[in-house]
């Protein structure tokens, strides 16, 4: 019983400087406090610190910096409860020279469940090359007649369900495609293609 004891008293005692040892490694760092969609200036209220254990290599703002991050804006759509990358902001203006946001407003099942914002996705028109016919009598316009091309995009923001269910996307698209894009999605003729996951 006594070795028991003897052996119990130096696990606890090796239990403890583990524990005073781990909690001297861990530093502060600056964590997402709620989601920020990209291109978003970063405010205040988006950010606060937590106290993590230190990995080497690992790219993390130390919580110091904490207010040279506020005014700088997301690189990446920012996740809630994420530990923030100096690598996902920039101080570039949203969107960039060369692209415009577009607001594009979908139907339940025209985009991936889960949509958020960083994605880089595929705009796909579901009328003007469908081959479709006009109703007989009807001339067929110059609308229907033309031929859409995808549009590679980037998601900015998502916003909804409404009461009818119904979302609405931000897109970041090239200005040259941006009429396209605004006019089809006006009409309820886009859907679109996650083609990679980011942020």
């Amino acid at each position: 019983m006594i070795a028991a004891a003897v052996l119990l008293l130096v696990l606890a005692v090796a239990t403890n400087v583990y524990l005073f040892r781990s909690s001297g490694d861990r530093i502060s760092v600056v964590r997402v406090a709620r989601d920020v969609a990209m291109g978003h200036k970063v405010t205040q209220a988006d950010l606060d610190e937590a106290r993590v254990p230190l990995v080497p290599g690992v790219n993390m703002v130390p919580g110091r910096q904490l207010e040279q991050v506020v005014g700088r804006r997301a690189a990446v759509g920012l996740r809630k409860g994420t530990l923030l990358a100096a690598s996902q902001l920039t101080t570039q203006q949203s969107p960039p020279a060369g692209r415009t946001l577009v607001a594009v407003p979908l139907k339940a099942g025209a985009m991936p469940p889960g949509l958020a914002p960083g994605w880089a996705v595929r705009v796909v028109f579901t009328f003007g090359d469908q081959g479709q016919e006009p109703a007989t009598g009807t001339p067929r316009s110059r609308a229907q007649t033309t031929v859409f091309r995808d549009v590679a995009a980037v998601v900015d923001e998502v916003i909804g369900p409404d009461a009818e269910g119904a979302m609405t996307v931000s897109l970041v698209v090239p200005d040259a495609d941006s009429s396209a894009v605004a006019r089809q999605a006006a009409a309820g003729m886009v859907v679109l293609v996650v083609t990679e996951r980011r942020g």
